[in-house]
């Protein structure tokens, strides 16, 4: 029987370790891109040149791996364990724009200490994905109660949604809300909890948004889109690179007529630049990665593990949609970046830390080396019956 169990678990292991590599592989290619659209883009300007533009995205993707090493490595007892609390900070984070931060487009999302500069919400959503995973992996046999499921699951996440919607960030508000149903659907909570909670948050947060005016313009353009707008210009880059593309550094739709090209709307200088294959090349990478994450989540037999892997999965995936869906104009103007491919210091950081998390839990699962000693028995997976 020994024999048995230890000849499954190197089987496991062997298969985690696959997908981990595949995995590896689709990271390291979308942040090559990145690097090399941040000097397309950025280094075309007289005031900046390509290598310096090369050393400043090079020391953010060196920040970036060691965040990655860092969450690779970390104790996941101690990550757990923490969870709850650093949320609380991070969310309180977000609170500080106001305080230390200019006002930029009508809202505070930015944290200055004189050149130093990051958007807090990127640590904030990280925390988030832990700390819903802890609670679902809390939550046991009690997942589809409302006070043991429901209510701590998508406390957290409304929680977060009311600090957003100080500085405002309506969107970042909404992929948090959707990140955290998502992940509490798919551990079990009961889906007629969502029903009234949820249009009840989604009136709620749309009435604080029309307050502004520059949602209700980005929702006017949305609806009407104009060839000079933001989004319309990126589809004019999108539809201009044709089936190869102008070439590498050849497109100049990034002069100064996109705006953000660096950033939100890189994804429309890869289409000028490289094409329907770059293009393809983009979407196929994220389709990739969600697979293989969706793969790993069906191995991985420790609940808290299992919601962490599929947690920062999403948070990923999201984030990526949310993106594509606007630079293609299937969604409104929203400033999220395109992960490790935008030029955002703060989002490739974290996403690579999302990366070496979902590898840790990962393998942590297939060795057999994460304790359940401080869940209950309840909320424990029986190999072969729940997994």
């Amino acid at each position: 029987m020994t024999a048995i169990t230890s000849e499954r678990q190197k089987r496991t292991q062997a298969a985690h370790l696959r997908e981990l590599d595949w995995l590896m592989l689709v990271t390291v290619a979308l942040c090559c891109l990145g690097l090399v659209m941040a000097v397309s883009v950025r280094g075309s300007h007289v005031d900046l040149g390509p290598m310096r533009v090369m050393k400043e995205q090079g020391s953010k993707v060196l920040a970036g791996l060691v965040a990655f090493m860092l969450a690779a490595l970390v104790p996941l007892r101690l990550i757990r364990r923490w969870a709850l609390p650093g949320f609380f900070v991070a969310a309180l984070c977000c609170l500080l724009p106001r305080l230390l931060g200019d006002k930029v487009n009508g809202a505070y999302r930015w944290i200055e200490i004189g050149s130093f500069q990051f958007q807090p919400v990127e640590p904030a959503r990280f925390c988030m994905v832990l700390a819903v995973a802890s609670m679902l992996a809390k939550a046991g046999s009690g997942i589809t109660a409302f006070r043991t499921g429901f209510l701590p699951a998508m406390g957290v996440a409304l929680l977060l949604v009311g600090v957003l919607a100080t500085q405002p960030d309506n969107g970042n508000a909404l992929i948090v809300l959707g990140l955290a149903a998502v992940l509490s659907l798919v551990a079990g909570v009961r889906f007629l909890w969502f029903v009234p909670v949820g249009l009840l948050g989604l009136c709620g947060l749309s009435v604080m948004a029309l307050q502004h005016d520059y949602v209700r313009e980005r929702l006017t353009g949305f609806l009407d889109t104009r060839a000079d707008s933001q989004v319309g210009l990126g589809l004019i880059a999108v539809g201009s690179g044709g089936l190869f593309g102008r070439g590498l550094g050849q497109g100049w739709m990034k002069m100064g007529y996109v705006p953000e090209a660096h950033n939100d709307f890189v994804f429309a200088i890869v289409a000028e630049e490289f094409g329907y294959f770059g293009s393809l090349f983009v979407l196929v990478a994220f389709t990739a990665f969600g697979v293989i994450v969706y793969r790993l989540v069906t191995r991985v037999r420790d609940p808290f593990l299992r919601y962490l892997v599929c947690g920062f999965g999403l948070m990923i995936c999201f984030q990526a949609a949310a993106n594509l869906l606007v630079v293609s104009g299937w969604a409104p103007a929203k400033g999220i970046d395109l992960p490790f491919v935008s030029t955002g210091g703060t989002s490739l950081m974290f996403c690579l830390a999302a990366v070496g998390l979902i590898g840790n839990a990962a393998r942590a699962d297939a060795a057999g080396g994460f304790a359940t000693a401080d869940v209950s028995p309840s909320s424990r997976v029986r190999p072969g019956v729940d997994a």
